[in-house]
């Protein structure tokens, strides 16, 4: 497709996304060159009599808006925006994920995305993908930008500092900088989208996860209209048993393997000897200890799923973000809490003999534990009744999932 074509189909969507514009309507408008097509289209509406609001995104934005005669508002009058009309870099088919803030307008763009009703994206065709894979822009505090990026690379991924054509580090309409941060295909968006906001110095990334209400896409076929698609329910391939030491991961894991015929992994067995050590001196594990601890059991859930054979592991995953890790949101893999009062578990853990998990240890645990909400859908079984009585908990949960 020629260049002028496929501008010339931009155009076209971006008049289709408007002609959804309704009179009345508080409307965000985009950066970038669709959204610019977008604002085009909205000049000659309101030229013509439609009565409509906006926020811009940008001072890009604002500054066409103005030109064309637009009325622009704030989120002092309109906290809440009818319909925004965006574009992106990338489209993760079905879900709808998106990649946005080459333009630099990431943070502004994601406050007005999540103040509207309706968040409708126009791309070329040529953005959709199977899986993200742009580098994502990551816009940061300038201050300690280098211990920003560390971190950040900490998860696997390779940042650079964007410069302007001068060589100037770039900075947004904020006054911050952006790290494009290459991660190659990403697995799993929503949970990088979290472990980067996880990391102090991050303001706000361009993964725009849940939040596109339909794409329109411009391709030689002409115009495509793509909902977003419901997640899929399916029966967990492979089971996550976590908890505190003490709960009985270990002993309920194996029980439950063997009911179900499924492979058993423990956990612990992947810790390197440089941890063992330090538990078994009663020194407990930072996360820089955990995390190649936690990317092998990844590694071992990852190919659980890619052959199709069920599995059961049992991992602490004390906090949400090892849990990301380790789980992310693959539909395969469901969780499974154990929990017990804590005089039930120091007890069980006084009665061990031989682990490298001492009962002194029981009270860190218990402080670092993130319990798991609603959003991570977990299985949740006291351990209280023994093992049986916990494996029988366990699947009928599974029956009824």
């Amino acid at each position: 497709m020629q260049e002028a074509d496929r501008e010339s189909l931009k155009r076209q969507a971006a008049e289709a996304a408007v002609a959804e514009v309704r009179d009345g309507m508080a409307v965000g408008l985009g950066t970038g060159s669709t959204a610019a097509y977008a604002i085009e289209a909205l000049t000659g509406r309101v030229r013509e009599g439609l009565r409509i609001v906006a926020i811009p995104t940008s001072e890009r934005s604002a500054a066409q808006a103005r030109a064309g005669g637009i009325p622009l508002t704030d989120f002092a009058g309109h906290t809440l925006l009818d319909l925004t009309i965006d574009g992106a870099d990338q489209v993760e088919r079905g879900t709808l994920s998106l990649i946005k803030g080459m333009g630099g307008a990431l943070l502004r763009e994601k406050i007005v995305a999540a103040a509207s009703a309706r968040l409708l994206i126009v791309v070329d065709a040529a953005k959709l993908a199977d899986r993200l894979s742009l580098p994502v822009p990551v816009e940061v505090v300038p201050f300690g930008w280098q211990a920003t990026a560390r971190r950040i690379e900490a998860l696997g991924g390779r940042s650079v500092r964007r410069l302007e054509p001068s060589g100037a580090p770039y900075v947004t309409d904020g006054g911050n900088t952006i790290l494009d941060c290459d991660f190659g295909a990403i697995a799993a968006p929503p949970a990088l989208e979290r472990q980067l906001r996880d990391i102090v110095g991050v303001i706000e990334t361009g993964l725009f996860i849940g939040r596109a209400s339909a794409v329109l896409a411009a391709g030689a076929q002409g115009i495509e209209r793509l909902p977003r698609l419901p997640p899929p329910v399916v029966r967990p391939a492979v089971l996550a048993l976590m908890g505190v030491s003490g709960c009985g991961k270990t002993t309920v894991g194996q029980a439950l393997a063997d009911r179900l015929g499924w492979q058993f992994l423990e956990g612990d067995d992947l810790h390197p000897p440089a941890n063992v050590a330090k538990m078994h001196a009663g020194v407990p594990l930072d996360d820089a200890d955990r995390l190649p601890w936690l990317q092998k059991i990844a590694a071992w859930v990852g190919a659980r799923l890619a052959s199709g054979e069920p599995g059961i592991f049992t991992c602490s995953l004390l906090k949400r973000m090892y849990r990301d890790i380790v789980i992310g949101d693959r539909p395969g893999v469901r969780l499974l809490y154990l929990h017990a009062d804590k005089a039930v578990l120091a007890e069980r853990m006084a009665r061990r003999r031989g682990h490298f998990m001492p009962a002194s240890l029981l009270d860190s645990q218990l402080a670092t534990l993130e319990e798991p909400g609603a959003e991570e859908n977990p299985l949740r079984v006291d351990v209280s009744g023994g093992v049986e009585h916990s494996v029988d908990a366990t699947l009928h949960l599974l029956e009824q999932a």
